[in-house]
């Protein structure tokens, strides 16, 4: 093929692992001598005869929650222009239910692939260093317990939340209820902080906080007990773990015809629809996933360290209606 495309092998090499080292117009040339020639890449043939890959896996916690996809977009192109092949799948799947799918990190292994990005919260990092073995893992997003163990970036949830609690308080809400807690150490992390905001500003005795996780269901659900008043007042806002879970108390909301301000937390672009318009947290998922994959390209090429490396990214509050109800 090299001969025949008048080029190196060590080039159509490069071509065959996408590297932008290689100019346009060569690489069309040995693209078309593929094509007449009818060859086809086969990934995992040439990650077992080489025993490496220039593959990567990028793994998402959540299928159902779109903040992990705007992280997916911006750490696909960084990790693509390098040169790698990206491998996209879920963590679980329907068999294994809140755990992590072993199946599926054994394909990754037996491909060999260069490194892992894991986006998301995930019940245990060990699985996934035991997959890639002495290869690259980070965890874009996860909690805070992870910090210890792996490579990570993330957002500064205990931030982003007393920011929440702050602009409620400053518009005059006392019943401020969080839903949330569930799901894991970074719903605990945010309602350790809303506590935590709540008495800094004088209103510990209204702290409560009802159990649900990042769903939209898990929202509806404590949302429909909080506007019951759950053997109180019913608060005026609702700090909810994330924007999914705000959707879902929105709902509970409309269908009683309480009026109560919601906030939500990850800055979906749902949110922003008009007849939404929920007030919320961004996390600059964009920078979380530009660094995460930067992280694992490091990690890959062997300038990540000898010691696990904490990337925090600031979190900006974005105002829109649905807090400025409910008084």
């Amino acid at each position: 093929m090299a001969q025949r495309a008048g080029v190196s092998k060590s080039l159509v090499s490069l071509v065959l692992r996408n590297s932008p080292r290689v100019s346009e117009e060569r690489r069309l040339r040995v693209l078309e001598v593929m094509k007449d020639m009818g060859y086809e890449l086969n990934i995992a043939a040439r990650s077992l005869a080489t025993r490496a890959s220039g593959t990567v896996g990028v793994l998402v916690s959540d299928l159902h929650n779109p903040w992990a996809f705007d992280v997916v977009d911006a750490a696909r192109p960084v990790l693509e222009e390098a040169g790698h092949t990206v491998l996209f799948s879920a963590v679980t799947s329907s068999r294994a239910g809140d755990g992590v799918d072993t199946s599926l990190l054994q394909a990754y292994r037996d491909l060999r692939v260069a490194g892992l990005l894991v986006i998301g919260s995930v019940p245990d990092t060990a699985p996934f260093r035991e997959a890639i073995g002495a290869g690259a893992v980070v965890f874009a997003g996860g909690g805070p317990d992870y910090i210890d163990t792996a490579d990570i970036v993330r957002g500064d949830d205990a931030a982003g939340t007393s920011m929440v609690v702050e602009h409620l308080v400053g518009l005059g809400h006392e019943r401020i209820v969080h839903l949330g807690g569930s799901g894991g150490s970074v719903a605990r992390e945010r309602s350790d902080a809303y506590t935590e905001a709540m008495e800094r500003h004088g209103l510990g005795r209204y702290a409560k906080v009802l159990p649900a996780d990042f769903s939209q269901e898990s929202g509806y659900a404590a949302a429909c007990r909080a506007l019951a008043g759950d053997g109180g007042r019913p608060p005026t806002a609702l700090a909810c773990v994330n924007d999914l879970a705000a959707l879902g108390a929105m709902t509970a909301a409309d269908e009683r015809g309480a009026t109560v301000a919601i906030t939500g937390y990850d800055n979906i672009s749902l949110g922003a629809m008009p007849r939404l318009s929920l007030t919320t947290v961004d996390p600059d998922s964009a920078t979380i996933g530009l660094l995460g994959a930067t992280s694992l390209l490091n990690r890959i090429s062997g300038d990540g360290g000898d010691s696990f490396i904490h990337r925090p990214v600031t979190p900006r509050l974005v105002v829109r209606n649905s807090s400025r109800i409910g008084l």
